[in-house]
């Protein structure tokens, strides 16, 4: 009777996990989820393994375009009086 209940839930679990695996192949793919280099970059081999700094740069690049964007809207809420400090 127990082998019946374990492999019930070892089939449940597995319904389970499939389900999900494929409801998370239905969102696209992540631009930051492969480090994307320059064709002439450096290549540094074993370092970019223990430092990613591909990723690190497109993250900073990400982070700052937000930044950017939001001193855009602030500057341009000034001019229309819309903020107030």
């Amino acid at each position: 009777m127990i082998d019946f209940i374990i492999k019930s839930l070892n089939y449940i679990i597995a319904g389970v996990g499939a389900a999900f695996t494929w409801l998370l192949n239905l969102l696209p793919n992540s631009p930051f989820a492969t480090p994307a280099a320059p064709p002439n970059s450096v290549n540094l081999g074993w370092l970019t393994w223990f430092i990613p700094f591909p990723t690190m740069f497109l993250h900073l690049v990400a982070v700052v375009g937000a930044i950017a964007v939001y001193y855009v809207i602030r500057v341009a809420a000034r001019w229309l009086k819309v903020a107030r400090s």
